[in-house]
C-alpha cells in the first residue's frame, strides 16, 4: 500500500512490538485501508491480546515514546512525537476472542514492517455491529470492495 504511510516513530513501534513477542491486530478503518478498501482515516486502531505487560511499555520507549496503561476514564495510549494516530480498542464489538481473530489475520508488510490486520470481511461485522452513524455510513464502500475482490478472484 503506498499510500498508507507511517510515521518513523509507528514503523519503530509496529518493529519493537512483534520482536518483543506482542501480539496485536491492526482493526478498524486502517485494516479496511490495508485491505484495498477506497476509505480515508485519521487513526490507526490497535487491538492487542493483552494490556497488562511491561512488554508493551518497553517496546514504546525502544521507539522513543512511552506507554500510558490507562487510569479511571482515560483509556491505554501510547504517546510521544508521531504517536498521536495510535488509538488502542480496548472492545471489538461483533467479533470473537483475540485470539481466533488473530489466527484468522492477514501479514501484510507496509513499508519494511509487518503488521497483522483484520480481514476487510471481519472489519465490516465489526462496523456493522458498532452501529456507530460514522461506522455504517462507511459500510457501502467496505461491501463494495469485498464484493468486488470476491469477484476477481472467482473468476
Amino acid at each position: 500500500m503506498d499510500d498508507f504511510a507511517l510515521t518513523r516513530a509507528e514503523r519503530n513501534l509496529f518493529a519493537a512490538l512483534r520482536r518483543r513477542g506482542i501480539r496485536f491486530l491492526v482493526v478498524g478503518m486502517g485494516a479496511a485501508v490495508l485491505e484495498g478498501a477506497p476509505v480515508a482515516t485519521q487513526d490507526i486502531d490497535l487491538w492487542f491480546e493483552t494490556l497488562d505487560t511491561d512488554q508493551i511499555m518497553l517496546a514504546a520507549r525502544d521507539a522513543g515514546g512511552f506507554w500510558v496503561s490507562g487510569f479511571g476514564m482515560q483509556p491505554p495510549s501510547f504517546g510521544g512525537d508521531e504517536f498521536s494516530r495510535l488509538d488502542v480498542v480496548l472492545t471489538a464489538h461483533g467479533l470473537g476472542h483475540f485470539a481466533k481473530e488473530y489466527e484468522a489475520g492477514i501479514e501484510r508488510e507496509i513499508e519494511g514492517v509487518t503488521l497483522r490486520i483484520l480481514p476487510l470481511d471481519r472489519v465490516i461485522a465489526s462496523k456493522r455491529a458498532t452501529a456507530r452513524p460514522k461506522d455504517l455510513a462507511g459500510l457501502p464502500a467496505l461491501e463494495a470492495t469485498l464484493r468486488a475482490r470476491d469477484e476477481d478472484q472467482g473468476d
